[in-house]
């Protein structure tokens, strides 16, 4: 069904049933999604610290070939992070007291009384965990709401594969979620590597509520594209698959089609990453990754300029800020995560 919301084009809306914000902490219901930790060629032979939610955890793989191992990052012997550890004989090693894990959490040396019976406490809290689309996923709940998000473009013919960053942000995962979703801000945010204020106006945006979540489908006029210079128009089909994973489709006027996955995951309260693969339709011999990622990093730093300099908590009810006919996308989303937090949707996918 389209998204609309009475009041709209009068610049306010007055439906709302929910919190006036959106504190993540507040909300059990979204540890019962996946995140991505981190992408998989971070984590080799040395244990990697991630936080997802609040939670701290530490990432390992026990052997240079086996899958990644998630637990809560803390030893239960004297509380100490297992990511300041290492990985030896397959088994995560404590670097306070040498307590030793296997790739389940169950302990397996205690150095100190080596034959000694082990504590029945001493083994590791375990975090479901996933590997797909080169990225390690995590679920803090063992009931997930859904499954990791598709990208049914990623490995298939005719499709490259540009593994980008994680990038930090100081801000709410529905801010950056919101930006992406915006078109309005680029000809102005952007206006360094691919926007012009000087050419803002955007045609309506077509949103629509799906069962994973949000399909917007517009079209922005743009003065560049990864790497080339040149004024041209961004036809993109966005898709938010609820709470904070992004499938950005783009398709120029020649026919190149761009995709940007965008894994973003919830640190805490105020603090967000964003792990960022492209897709695209050409080859490296057309346009060097290198080029794209320096395109890209430059766009997120802009972004992250804006986003951090906004108020910590992301304001949820609209009748807290004006609205006009560009914020379609906004005001959707703002009643997809109400409706999620309250209990009157759940997504699938």
């Amino acid at each position: 069904m389209t998204a609309t919301f009475p009041g709209e084009l009068a610049g306010r809306v007055t439906r709302h049933d929910g919190p006036d914000h959106l504190i993540i902490s507040e909300h059990p219901l979204l540890r019962r999604f996946w995140y991505a930790a981190c992408f998989a060629a971070d984590v080799t032979a040395a244990p990697v610290a991630r936080t997802v939610l609040g939670t701290r955890l530490v990432l390992w793989r026990p052997s240079p070939d086996a899958a990644v191992s998630v637990a809560l990052d803390r030893c239960a012997h004297r509380d100490a992070p297992l990511s300041k550890g290492w990985v030896a004989n397959c088994h995560l090693v404590c670097a306070y007291h040498g307590w030793e894990w296997d790739a389940a959490g169950q302990t397996k040396r205690i150095p100190q009384f080596p034959d000694a019976p082990h504590p029945t406490k001493s083994g590791l809290t375990m975090v479901r965990a996933q590997e797909r689309y080169g990225l390690f996923w995590v679920c803090l709940d063992d009931d997930p709401v859904a499954g990791i998000p598709p990208a049914p473009e990623y490995g298939a013919p005719g499709w490259r594969v540009v593994p980008e960053y994680e990038f930090p942000f100081a801000c709410t995962a529905m801010h950056l979620v919101e930006n992406n979703f915006d078109p309005g801000h680029v000809a102005f945010v952007h206006r360094g590597t691919f926007g012009n204020p000087d050419r803002a106006e955007l045609t309506d945006q077509l949103v629509t509520r799906e069962p994973y979540g949000l399909l917007t489908r517009g079209q922005v006029p743009v003065d560049s594209r990864p790497g080339e210079p040149g004024a041209t128009v961004r036809t993109t089909v966005s898709a938010v698959y609820a709470p904070f994973f992004m499938h950005l489709h783009i398709t120029y006027p020649d026919g190149l089609q761009h995709i940007m996955l965008k894994a973003i995951t919830p640190v805490d309260d105020t603090h967000c990453s964003l792990a960022q693969i492209v897709l695209r339709t050409d080859t490296e011999a057309d346009r060097p990754a290198a080029d794209i990622l320096a395109f890209d990093v430059a766009v997120e730093n802009e972004d992250r300029d804006m986003l951090e300099s906004l108020p910590p908590q992301y304001p949820l009810a609209p009748h807290l800020n004006a609205h006009a006919r560009a914020d379609r996308n906004s005001l959707a989303l703002r009643r997809l995560w109400t409706d999620l937090i309250t209990g009157h949707w759940t997504p699938s996918y």
